[in-house]
C-alpha cells in the first residue's frame, strides 16, 4: 500500500500538476465528442446503432491517441525531473568538499575520460598527456562562490605559458563570468578548455559518476516532504487571525461592486461569497486550534523512555 502511495506521490512530482484536472477536461472532451458525432452520424446514415458504434470507435480511437501522447510527454518529464534531482545532489555534494577533495574527485573523473592514462602532480598545477600532447590542468575549488575570480584564471594562464604548455585545462566548482571566457580567448599561444560547474556535472554523468535509482528515489520523496511542508506553512498563512478581517473587507467591498454594476452582479456576488467563505474558515480554524492548543515538547519535561540516552 506503501509503495503504491509513493507511486503516486511520484507521479504527481514528474507531472508538475494534479492529475484530477487533465481527467475532468478529458471527459468533458468525450463526451462532447460523442454528442457531436452520434448526432452527425445519425444525420448522415439514419441508423441510430451503426451511429453509436461509430461514434465510440472515434472516442476510443481519440482517448487512446491522447493516454499514447501524455504517456510520451510524462516519460519526458519524469528523465528530466530525475536528471534535474541527481544533478542537484551532485553540485551540492561538490559544493561541500574542501579543495583537496574536490581534487581528488576531479581526478578520478578526469581518468574516466577517454585520451586521459595518467595525471601528474606539479608544483602550481596537474599535468596529463590528452591526445598525445602534454596538457596541464588547473582547479580551482570555488566553495560557495558563484563565479570563478578572473585573477585566478589569470595566474595559472601566466604560469602554464612560462613553463611552455600549448593546451590546458582550467576546471572550477563555480561559473566563469564573460570576462573569463574572453581571457582565456586572449590567449592565442595556448588553447584553453574551460570546464565550469555544469560542464562537470555533464561530465559526471556521462562517465556514470550519477546516483542510482535507489538514491533518486529517496531524493525525489525529500523534494515531495519539502513540498508538503511548503504547502502547510502556505495554508497557515492563508488563515492567520490578521486574514479574518482583511477577507471580510473583500468581501464586502465586492458585494457593493454587485449592486453598483448589475452586467456584473453575478461575477461580483461569487467573489464576496468566495472571500467571506475564506474568513469563516479562518475564524473557524482558529478557534479549534484556540481550544485545542497543540502541546509543543519541553526541554524541562521528562524524555519519554523510547528517547531516553545514556550518559
Amino acid at each position: 500500500m506503501q509503495k503504491w502511495l509513493d507511486s503516486i506521490r511520484r507521479y504527481r512530482y514528474y507531472r508538475g500538476s494534479s492529475l484530477l484536472i487533465p481527467v475532468i477536461n478529458l471527459i468533458f472532451v468525450q463526451l462532447l465528442l460523442l454528442i457531436i458525432g452520434y448526432l452527425w452520424f445519425v444525420q448522415r446514415t439514419k441508423i441510430p446503432l451503426l451511429s453509436l458504434i461509430l461514434t465510440l470507435t472515434i472516442v476510443v480511437l481519440f482517448t487512446i491517441a491522447l493516454l499514447l501522447r501524455e504517456r510520451k510527454s510524462f516519460k519526458i518529464r519524469k528523465a528530466e525531473a530525475r536528471r534535474k534531482a541527481g544533478r542537484d545532489f551532485l553540485s551540492n555534494k561538490i559544493k561541500q568538499l574542501n579543495g583537496e577533495e574536490f581534487k581528488w574527485q576531479v581526478t578520478q573523473l578526469l581518468l574516466k575520460i577517454e585520451g586521459i592514462s595518467d595525471i601528474q602532480e606539479r608544483k602550481h598545477f596537474l599535468e596529463t598527456t590528452l591526445h598525445g600532447r602534454k596538457t596541464a590542468i588547473g582547479i580551482y575549488h570555488a566553495d560557495y562562490e558563484e563565479e570563478v575570480p578572473s585573477s585566478k584564471l589569470t595566474e595559472f594562464l601566466n604560469q602554464v605559458s612560462m613553463e611552455g604548455y600549448f593546451q590546458a585545462l582550467f576546471i572550477a566548482s563555480g561559473n566563469f563570468s564573460d570576462s573569463g571566457r574572453a581571457l582565456a580567448e586572449k590567449k592565442s599561444t595556448i588553447k584553453v578548455q574551460l570546464l565550469s560547474l555544469e560542464d562537470l556535472l555533464d561530465r559526471m554523468e556521462h562517465t556514470g559518476i550519477f546516483p542510482d535509482e535507489k538514491t533518486i528515489d529517496a531524493l525525489i520523496d525529500k523534494e515531495i516532504q519539502r513540498g508538503k511542508h511548503r504547502l502547510q506553512a502556505l495554508r497557515k498563512q492563508v488563515f492567520l487571525p490578521g486574514r479574518i478581517r482583511t477577507y471580510l473587507a473583500y468581501s464586502l467591498f465586492f458585494f457593493v461592486l454587485s449592486r453598483l454594476f448589475e452586467n456584473l452582479s453575478l461575477y461580483y456576488v461569487i467573489i464576496a461569497v468566495i472571500f467571506l467563505i475564506l474568513a469563516l474558515l479562518a475564524l473557524f480554524l482558529n478557534l479549534k486550534n484556540k481550544y485545542h492548543p497543540e502541546k509543543s515538547e519541553s526541554l524541562l519535561d521528562p524524555p519519554a523512555a523510547g528517547n531516553r540516552q545514556g550518559s
